[in-house]
């Protein structure tokens, strides 16, 4: 597949891609000592007061509560006529791993908050260190892979999903690693080892939330185009055995995430009434919400979800919204545009490649029939910070002077940005006035 992988940008002298990221992050123990310092930055900001507040908020009153329900074994988690607790509800309506996991952190850190939140701080780090190995895999780049991290770190929807016991930083961190086995098996396609190994990922995704459907049809469009394009498919044994690789391994991990629902009883026709009652969910929920948004606001961050709010101190407020690093998502959506404009995709690969996950992961939703909220473009995220690492990395080594201040600028820029809104995305008191003028400044972002 050396054609595939014609037009990588800005590949690091001296890396070689089979010695994967971090054999290469290994080698050069600068990059090595900067990409530790920016996990650990998210790490920390993730992990920073995540106790508080110390009850259920928001959507954890249904995924962090139904995950307590799992740890104690109670059959009401897979029911959907049982009826909860006030002020809560059972989350039946998306398949059980990340209340498994939740559940398995909290039998080691306890039934608190910490304990149905940290799973969600490990996955949001481990989705870092994941999109920055894929940016490695599409482009040979460290420092690419580099800036990708930074970008995961500093935005604002990451850091707030990544702090709160719901289910989609455990969907992307299974979703990029995915894409890391399918990116590896088309740079050879013999190796039977990355394409069961993007099965297996892509079933854990599908054991999460079914919005891993479309990724596999993001995958279909690819090997289509691919084939196509190259006027051949892939080689014999592949072929033979992806309808088990990417279709019998995915279901079966999908239905292994309910073993505990059948150990506690349930049978298959329950189970398939409990897959309808999902599908007439998903597909016919008329409910409306004040946050409720449309995905063109996602993509110009103009419709967070108001989580949480702490009027304890006087004359000061705590907010949890999962607003976005503006200076990320609008730098993200200009290098998608120049990446198209410029004809890059038709050139290389792995742009042409990222540009389609990017949208695959939004642009769908605009047919959905439910209503929808900003936390759904969340998936689409580390795509637009590997896009834009790639222009960054361009031009941070471009013989244009302004090219290179244009890049730092944004990179500074986003620093900034997250720093004036951290306290904004994790219910640190400000003063009210200071939040009116600041965190709500734009129409919209108070709701």
């Amino acid at each position: 597949m050396t054609t595939a992988f014609a037009g990588n940008s800005a590949p690091t002298a001296g890396v070689n891609k089979d010695t994967g990221f971090f054999g290469s992050l290994l080698a050069d123990k600068k990059i090595l000592t900067l990409f530790a310092a920016i996990v650990l930055f998210g790490f920390f900001t993730k992990i920073a007061r995540l106790e508080y507040p110390q009850d259920f908020y928001f959507d954890e009153v249904y995924h962090g509560f139904t995950a307590t329900v799992v740890l104690h074994g109670d059959r009401n988690a897979y029911d959907p006529w049982a009826k909860p607790p006030p002020g809560k509800a059972y989350e039946w309506t998306h398949p059980p791993l990340s209340k498994l996991i939740m559940a398995g952190m909290m039998s080691v850190f306890g039934e608190n908050a910490f304990g149905w939140r940290i799973g969600s701080v490990i996955f949001g780090t481990l989705a870092t260190l994941a999109a920055a190995a894929l940016a490695f895999e599409l482009f040979g780049s460290l420092p690419v892979a580099v800036l990708t991290a930074a970008l995961m770190s500093l935005d604002g929807l990451l850091l707030s999903q990544s702090r709160i016991a719901m289910n989609d930083i455990y969907f992307i961190f299974f979703m990029l690693t995915a894409l890391i086995g399918y990116v590896r098996w088309k740079r050879d396609e013999t190796s039977m080892r990355w394409l069961y190994f993007t099965g297996m990922t892509l079933g854990l995704a599908l054991a999460t939330k079914w919005t891993t459907l479309y990724v596999f049809l993001v995958l279909a469009v690819d090997l289509g185009v691919t084939a196509v394009r190259n006027r051949r498919l892939p080689p014999l044994a592949a072929c033979l055995n992806m309808p088990v690789a990417l279709g019998l391994l995915p279901i079966a991990i999908y239905l292994s995430s309910y073993l505990q629902y059948f150990a506690l009883g349930y049978r298959w026709p329950e189970f398939i009434e409990l897959f309808r009652q999902m599908w007439f969910y998903h597909t016919g929920l008329k409910a409306t919400h004040a946050a409720h948004s449309q995905p063109w606001q996602w993509i110009l961050n103009l419709r967070p979800v108001w989580m949480y709010v702490d009027y304890s101190v006087p004359g000061k407020i705590a907010n949890i919204y999962n607003l976005g690093n503006s200076v990320i998502l609008y730098g993200g959506l200009y290098a998608v545009a120049a990446a198209i404009l410029k004809m890059e995709w038709y050139r290389s690969w792995p742009v042409a490649f990222m540009i389609l996950v990017y949208f695959m992961l939004w642009l769908p939703w605009t047919l959905s029939p439910r209503i929808m909220f900003f936390y759904h473009y969340a998936p689409a995220v580390p795509i637009l910070c590997i896009i834009l690492a790639r222009w960054l990395g361009g031009n941070l080594v471009s013989s244009e002077k302004v090219d290179r201040m244009a890049a730092k600028f944004i990179v500074a820029a986003a620093v900034l940005w997250f720093v004036v809104f951290y306290p904004d995305n994790t219910a640190i008191h400000v003063p009210q006035g200071f939040a009116d003028a600041v965190y709500f400044s734009v129409p919209g972002w108070k709701n």
